[in-house]
């Protein structure tokens, strides 16, 4: 490939030493220009240290913690088919010290632990700020592959670079994979320009492996019937998922293609409706999909309308890109096709925050750099301007009067290279472009409203809520109340909601799961720091010391309130446990760990029902207590979790995942009848009964994957 040499010599041809695009850009007269930009690189460059890179060295912010605990979690044996469960999650992270406040893995892919599996030796500082001297060299990295590749001299590559202030700051502070990716990403430009495309797909299949968005490189690939950069690409992402399989099980990626792509992949992560995620899919929630609290007033409120408007942008942003760069060839096609991709990758992504556009230092440096080498120093300049608008922090006054600031410019960025790219040549639409263009478009429709279709079902169901928490989860009846645990700014709580008004239970650590029964006033909790204990505490009693039961997890209570179940983990591997709860006797084991319990409830019998198995595919079990048998339940089908045994025993209510999703149903043990009660594209899941006819729950539809509220559904 002869793009980048063209290119450089267009420019080296008027080279005088200072930089080869001085001349283009500063003629006799404007000779204090590189005098200015130094002044200006070594402002952003001690702004860059004393904002970001220092405080990043001095804390552990997340999100480092969160890639760190899974690696340390395989580094202490535990399996990681549960990273994906919050509560799960946030309890090995207790145990293991790593860091204090909320943890989350979810909606990163298993792969991305390898990155941090050499660092889990050191303490998680320590190991963070390893991390941070390693981004350090990925950002120069960086820039050294675009120098040999660009014309631009280290004053301005580092300039550019560091005009990408909030993503910069974002990556550093938060030790997150964006500035890898860039990295990844330069090499595999620069390995093109060398003629390697087999190593140039290889880096693009390593990033796709991380982060999954870069994965659309290989349709740039095939559609430049490049098929050696397709097959580096396939390769290493088969390569360094296989490692990862070997190393961290094939469980686990079971369970993030069945439960937690389906959703991550649409968009139904954090904040689905904020507009600073810089997304054209948060934009359509936003605008076109009500949620009773985090949406409560969109423009339009139509299912139909977001689907044909987001199937409409992905269609128009990816045939601009075909259409623009249609039988051209040569350097300055060449150059910003790769140019204009990375913001294509951006404005595609179901999500985008802000620290995603470290990536667009490779568009602005490659795009800069051909704009000026062929003339066009009006686009070049405008380009930076709105490279700059992207990546700029904005202060809350402007962020509220204009939300879209950042996708806007993103956006710019990505229309200005097209523009350029067919300057001179006047673009046709002909029919079997146009056909093809409304198949997909039809296709993606249909497709859009079946993801959405029933997801308003359980909207009139949710009990109130308040805006301090984030998700509330693993509701019980205790009195004329609801109590659940609920993800409070710094730490899990547990909330009792009578009448309308929250009252907060006091309890020191996090409160990861609670257990009640309607005519009992006492609470069961799991208390978690170091260990997790279960722990009991009246209700009715404020001011009432906290009793601590046993060591175990999960706690589920009998109607009757007799008897008390749970589980103790061990490396990972649950066993089920049942203790009288008005007895001194030591908790009995009656299912052992090799079952791999998930979750329990018990009946006022003393029988208990059981979750267990692989966590793709759990199945559920009767243990009889008095004569210690267990028994499969096949009659039920699986993947079925989260059991709750109605208070007369004769029926179960629980979960069952179909097509990626936990929907509700109930079961009559005698007749085996099953009545489905939700059937949404997202979870329904830790089911309890308020009475004999009346259910509560935890649903996260149109919140995000696991970020539930709770709701309330009365049985036929």
């Amino acid at each position: 490939m002869d793009h980048v040499a063209v290119v450089k010599n267009s420019a080296e041809e008027l080279e005088t030493g200072e930089s080869s695009l001085v001349p283009k850009l500063d003629p006799p007269n404007y000779r204090w220009l590189p005098i200015v930009e130094w002044v200006l690189l070594a402002s952003l460059l001690a702004t860059f240290a004393g904002h970001s890179l220092l405080p990043a060295w001095r804390n552990l912010n997340s999100e480092f913690p969160n890639y760190y605990l899974a690696a340390a979690l395989h580094r202490e044996r535990i399996p990681l088919d549960r990273i994906y469960e919050w509560t799960w999650f946030q309890r090995q992270n207790d145990h293991l010290g790593v860091r204090h406040g909320l943890v989350s893995f979810a909606p990163n892919p298993p792969t991305l632990i390898l990155s941090l599996v050499p660092f889990t030796t050191l303490q998680p500082l320590a190991a963070k700020r390893v991390w941070l001297v390693s981004n350090l060299f990925f950002l120069v990295a960086s820039l050294w592959m675009l120098r040999v590749v660009t014309s631009l001299n280290w004053r301005r590559l580092g300039l550019i670079s560091l005009l990408c202030v909030l993503p910069l700051h974002i990556d550093f502070l938060f030790g997150r994979h964006y500035v890898l990716i860039l990295m990844l990403i330069c090499g595999a430009y620069y390995a093109s320009s060398l003629d390697r495309e087999r190593t140039s797909g290889a880096l693009l299949g390593t990033a796709a492996a991380m982060k999954l968005f870069p994965a659309l490189f290989v349709l740039f690939f095939i559609w430049k019937r490049n098929w050696r950069a397709v097959i580096g690409m396939v390769l290493s992402a088969t390569a360094i998922t296989t490692l990862s399989f070997l190393m961290f099980g094939v469980e686990v990626h079971r369970v993030f293609l069945k439960e937690v792509l389906s959703q991550a992949s649409r968009g139904d992560w954090l904040g689905p409706y904020a507009l600073s995620q810089n997304s054209f899919i948060t934009l359509w929630s936003h605008l076109f999909l009500i949620e009773p609290e985090l949406n409560p007033h969109p423009w339009i409120d139509s299912s139909t309308l977001y689907a044909l408007a987001h199937a409409a942008t992905v269609i128009f942003l990816v045939f601009s890109y075909l259409l623009s760069f249609r039988g051209t060839e040569g350097a300055r096609s060449a150059s910003l096709q790769w140019a204009a991709l990375v913001p294509l990758l951006l404005l595609l992504s179901t999500t985008s925050a802000a620290d995603y556009s470290c990536l667009l230092i490779f568009t602005a440096i490659v795009g800069f750099d051909a704009l000026v080498a062929i003339g066009d120093k009006g686009w070049a300049l405008t380009l930076l301007f709105l490279y700059v608008a992207a990546c700029a922090p904005v202060s809350g006054r402007i962020a509220h009067w204009f939300p879209l600031s950042r996708l806007l410019a993103t956006t710019g960025m990505y229309f200005l290279l097209l523009h350029v790219a067919r300057a001179g040549r006047k673009v046709v639409v002909g029919l079997n472009w146009l056909a093809a263009g409304l198949i997909a478009l039809a296709f993606l429709t249909l497709y859009n409203f079946h993801t959405v279709r029933n997801r308003d079902e359980d909207f009139g169901r949710r009990l109130t809520s308040r805006s301090t928490g984030y998700r509330s989860a693993n509701p019980v009846s205790i009195g004329d109340g609801v109590a659940f645990t609920e993800m409070q700014p710094r730490k899990y709580g547990a909330v009792l909601l009578e009448e309308g008004t929250f009252r907060d239970i006091p309890m020191s650590g996090d409160v990861l799961s609670i257990a009640g029964a309607r005519t009992i006033p006492v609470l069961y909790s799991e208390l978690t720091g170091h260990q997790s204990f279960v722990t009991r505490l009246p209700i009715e009693e404020p001011g009432s010391a906290i009793e601590t039961l046993t060591e175990g997890q999960d706690p589920a209570l009998s109607a009757n309130g007799k008897w008390l179940a749970f589980i103790r983990e061990e490396h990972g591997q649950g066993s089920a446990w049942l203790l009288v709860t008005d007895s001194k006797d030591v908790p009995l084991m009656v299912l052992p760990n090799t079952y791999h319990v998930l979750g329990v409830s018990v009946t006022s019998e003393g029988d208990v029902i059981a979750a267990a198995g692989r966590t793709s595919d759990p199945h559920l079990f009767l243990v009889r207590h008095r004569t210690g048998e267990v028994v499969e339940l096949t009659e039920f089908l699986h993947p079925a979790r989260y059991p709750s045994v109605s208070p007369d025993g004769k029926r179960l209510a629980f979960s069952r995942r179909e097509h990626g999703f936990w929907h509700l149903l109930i079961r009559e043990f005698a007749t085996g009848r099953e009545q489905q009660l939700t059937h949404a594209s997202c979870n329904a899941v830790s089911p309890s009964w308020e009475n004999a006819s009346t259910l509560l729950y935890a649903t996260d539809c149109g919140r995000g994957v696991g970020l539930s509220a709770i709701a309330r559904v009365a049985l036929p």
